[in-house]
């Protein structure tokens, strides 16, 4: 991380990138010139309030408004205006007519309810009468191991914004998600390892193409891989939204990604391999700064672990999100933010961005593209995958 963000800096001052690119182009987004603005007409304050009154207090409101008007500032000299003021206000005093708005009927709260609440409902319902019953009854354990994960993770986006910083909604699911595997497990005599396996098989939707006529049926993981796939293309969104600002630093971008490309390939598995770490999991660190999509061919191609480069991988990406802003700030980087993390931290900081400044959750989900395409380039050119191989 500290590489990157020095290679960005020095990059950004070579190429004389000072200035800031406005956040965004949008036409929704450019305020109005103020010459063009409508000029609001003065109008008295009790006026103006009538506007955010209820439709039920607008006639007395106005009743009142009119009666201090015409009374107060026409007729304040003579004796009967002074009274027909006092009766006025007195008539207006008079009690008037509840204005509180009905209670709602008990079924239009429940509608209202279950619409806030309309994927926790339905994904229960699925948990509840049909993934039990059909884990039970047949033993296939896709349907209650996807309606678990989802539930988890609704239940986990629940947390506090300010604990959500620590208590990240991706360890939190992730936990609880293994706890109930491996309780429905060994509801039925079986292992965590056995409940994991089937949890992710390998049939996935590449595996299913390949073999149209096999009786394998996916798992919950699986099926979650094949969004993970789609939801990597769905980033290309914001990419094309601020594609004026990704090609004014395209350079910024490709530079450091190359660099650290090439350097994790043959630094990670040297260094890994000298303090201990077994041949197949030093060669599935080279991967551990790229998205998991594109680090689980990676991997493969060089005849790494997968199962640890996706372990490596998702808490590099935590981490990212937890500590990568404040070693940023501590480093002093003002710029390059999207690039720095992106290159780090892959999707999980990149959704993270989208909500926060969605400008550098462009700039991270490029980053990290160009990241892992290049290291899968490299891994499937066969002279520069056995000269990786041959360092552990």
């Amino acid at each position: 991380m500290i590489f990157a963000a020095n290679v960005t800096q020095g990059l950004r001052w070579i190429l004389h990138h000072v200035q800031r690119v406005p956040t965004t182009r949008r036409d929704e987004d450019i305020e109005e010139p103020e010459e063009v603005r409508p000029v609001q007409s003065f109008r008295p304050n009790h006026v103006t309030e009538l506007t955010r009154m209820p439709m039920a207090l607008m006639i007395p409101s106005t009743i009142r408004s009119i009666s201090s008007i015409s009374l107060g500032g026409l007729a304040r000299s003579t004796p009967q205006a002074d009274d027909a003021e006092e009766n006025s206000q007195t008539a207006i005093a008079s009690p008037m007519p509840s204005t509180d708005p009905l209670p709602l009927p008990r079924a239009q709260i429940w509608a209202i309810s279950i619409t806030r609440n309309l994927n926790f409902t339905i994904w229960s319902t699925v948990f509840i009468f049909i993934g039990i019953p059909v884990f039970y009854t047949t033993g296939y354990v896709m349907p209650v191991h996807l309606s678990l994960c989802v539930l988890v993770y609704l239940v986990s986006m629940r947390v506090p914004p300010r604990y959500r910083q620590y208590l990240h909604p991706v360890i939190v699911s992730a936990l609880i998600t293994v706890l109930g595997i491996w309780a429905l497990a060994a509801s039925r005599g079986d292992s965590l390892k056995t409940g994991l396996h089937q949890f992710k098989p390998g049939v996935d939707y590449l595996y299913l193409w390949g073999n149209p006529g096999t009786s394998s049926r996916p798992g919950a993981g699986d099926i979650l891989s094949t969004a993970l796939d789609a939801s990597i293309v769905a980033l290309s969104l914001p990419m094309y939204q601020y594609r004026r600002e990704l090609r004014q630093h395209f350079l910024l971008i490709m530079i450091p990604n190359a660099l650290m490309s090439v350097g994790s390939l043959f630094a990670y598995p040297s260094v890994c391999f000298a303090i201990g770490i077994r041949p197949q999991r030093s060669l599935a660190m080279a991967s551990r700064s790229i998205t998991l999509a594109l680090a689980l061919p990676a991997t493969q191609n060089l005849g790494g672990d997968v199962n640890t480069v996706a372990s490596v991988g998702v808490r590099s990406g935590i981490l990212g999100v937890l500590m990568g802003q404040r070693l940023l700030t501590w480093l002093k980087v003002r710029e390059g933010e999207g690039i720095t993390l992106g290159s780090n931290s892959a999707a999980i900081v990149t959704a993270l961005l989208l909500e926060t400044d969605p400008r550098a959750a462009a700039l991270s989900s490029l980053s990290m593209s160009i990241l892992g395409t290049t290291t899968v380039l490299l891994t499937s050119i066969p002279p520069i995958s056995q000269v990786i191989r041959l360092l552990v």
